[in-house]
């Protein structure tokens, strides 16, 4: 049987794609991975800053009804930062669609926290007291005053979390 001699050419092209088709698969890979760490960039950047809103809401507000100067953020930008309400879908939405990207301490720190956030709500709307009284104001600082201490630990731990993620 005679033998089959394989031209030098189709050597040189079969090596030249594989080494082409490699390098796509690498590529993609690559790509797929870097697309991955951006959302969930996006996402821990968007969970921070609703937590830093809701911060500098609670402090604005116990300031205001304590009758302390504040920073006067609340003036900045044209009232155009975020409100709490929305800082807090921001939250929500993230602790239930977040678990495709984020790790699950965080998940479970954001739940956590929605649910202090509730109970916190509650208490609040529980209390009675006359409006526009000095009363109302103790009250609405001491509501801020909760919501800041419920939400700033939370912010550091979900930092620390974020930062070993995106590693």
């Amino acid at each position: 049987m005679p033998e089959m001699e394989i031209p030098d050419w189709s050597i040189s092209l079969s090596t030249t794609l594989l080494a082409a088709f490699s390098g796509y698969l690498i590529a993609v890979k690559k790509f797929k991975k870097e697309k991955l760490w951006e959302e969930k960039y996006l996402s821990y950047q968007n969970v921070l800053s609703a937590l830093e809103t809701m911060l500098l809401w609670a402090s604005e507000t116990y300031c205001t009804h304590k009758l302390i100067p504040t920073k006067g953020t609340q003036e900045l930008n044209n009232g155009k930062w975020l409100s709490f309400s929305e800082a807090k879908r921001i939250i929500a939405k993230t602790s239930c669609i977040g678990k495709l990207l984020l790790c699950q301490e965080v998940i479970s720190e954001l739940e956590m926290l929605e649910s202090e956030l509730w109970e916190e709500n509650f208490r609040a709307d529980d209390e009675n007291y006359y409006p526009n009284t000095i009363e109302e104001h103790e009250a609405i600082a001491k509501h801020a005053r909760n919501i800041e201490n419920i939400v700033s630990p939370r912010l550091k731990r979900i930092i620390v979390f974020a930062k070993k993620d995106l590693k």
